[in-house]
């Protein structure tokens, strides 16, 4: 496996040559990095809600995001101009994007795994989130531009601002939810990557094949129930989650010297959050560490 520090400067190059790509794109067209900011910033704090109990480190956050907006989408980008050049527009739609753009985000979800940062499902399917909304920020500047340059850009906005945009997250949220339980039970993280996969590969091939093919459009209801069962789920895990916490917070009393505030406010977010707004800067760094180790160590527990 990679080491982290090569991680780290390989996600910082390729970033940089997407935001370069991006900011070529923004220099004819600003209105659509506009637009991408503003689908951003109704997406993103969902993840952000879902990850409140046991926030993840925010060079996490931010590494996972770039590998969506960087290394996924510059892979998939060679791939999928090759797959057309050779093979066609429609192959590429059907086949090449769908598998090398799950198996880019997937990897991201893989390396956080190996750097112990996926420590149950929600984390999973949090990063999972992140990586999706990376890539797609990215698509979105893209054909926000051909858009706007071809004279469709209110069909383009309310198609990706407004009908899809968790469209990749969604893909991808499956893998991370098969990680995440893989990291509990300490099975084969590969092996659940796969499965995961197995639901996002389909799922994304048929979204793509219902804008080649209006008569299948009717797929839609399938994939908006599956979407609304998973967003019922994501907030059951996370109920549980908190649930879980302030049920067992205790046990880890004595050995872990937690004072009777710690115990009072941890697993609720509402407190937690009161008692960090008084903290200095430097002391809401420690605190977050501390908490952040507790819900772990919780999370091991679970099992």
């Amino acid at each position: 496996m990679i080491e982290p520090l090569k991680v780290r400067k390989l996600l910082v190059l390729m970033a940089t040559l997407s935001i370069f790509a991006v900011a070529v794109i923004a220099w004819s067209t600003p209105l659509a990095i506009f637009f991408a900011l503003g689908i951003l910033a109704y997406t993103f704090p969902i993840f952000i809600w879902l990850d409140r109990l046991e926030p993840e480190p925010r060079t996490m956050r931010w590494n996972a995001f770039l590998w969506g907006a960087g290394i996924s989408a510059i892979v998939s980008s060679i791939f999928n101009d090759l797959t057309t050049m050779f093979l066609g527009s429609t192959l590429a739609a059907l086949a090449s994007a769908p598998l090398i753009e799950e198996i880019m985000k997937v990897c991201g979800i893989l390396s956080a795994a190996k750097r112990h940062q996926v420590d149950s499902p929600l984390d999973g399917i949090i990063y999972a989130g992140y990586i999706g909304l990376g890539f797609s920020s990215v698509e979105n500047v893209i054909y926000f531009s051909a858009a706007i340059s071809e004279n469709e850009f209110g069909t383009s906005l309310i198609a990706r601002g407004l009908l899809s945009p968790f469209a990749h997250p969604y893909f991808t949220l499956f893998a991370g939810l098969y990680i995440g339980k893989a990291v509990l039970r300490e099975t084969p993280h590969r092996a659940a990557a796969l499965k995961g996969l197995l639901i996002g590969l389909p799922l994304h091939a048929s979204w793509n094949a219902m804008v080649l093919y209006p008569p299948i459009r009717v797929l839609m209801i399938g994939h908006i129930v599956l979407f609304s069962v998973m967003v019922v789920k994501m907030t059951r895990l996370r109920r549980r989650e908190i649930k879980f916490v302030r049920a067992n917070v205790s046990k880890l009393a004595f050995t872990h010297n937690l004072s009777p505030i710690e115990l009072e406010i941890f697993g609720d977010l509402k407190a937690t959050r009161q008692a960090r707004r008084k903290l200095s800067r430097l002391d809401r760094r420690s605190f977050d560490i501390r908490r952040t180790e507790i819900a772990r160590l919780l999370s091991k527990m679970e099992l």
